[in-house]
């Protein structure tokens, strides 16, 4: 009973393996250990205070939507 259970697990797992596919490709150009940190010609540096400023505003103008919509009900 014990061997069957065996077999029958380890022919589950060359099926799902057999099934499975993936590619995993590395470029020199890709990630943290690239050299360029950020491209500076899109634009859209901003600093992190005025990144925080701008998330601030938008999750304060959303409580107050949802405010508003409570003050109607």
């Amino acid at each position: 009973m014990y061997t069957i259970r065996t077999i029958i697990a380890i022919a589950f797992f060359a099926l799902i393996l057999s099934c499975v596919e993936c590619q995993l490709t590395f470029s020199p150009g890709w990630g943290k250990r690239s050299g360029v940190a950020y491209d500076a010609q899109s634009g859209n540096c901003k600093t992190s205070n005025e990144m925080l400023m701008e998330i601030f505003r938008f999750v304060q103008n959303e409580a107050q939507l949802f405010l508003d919509c409570k003050h109607r009900e």
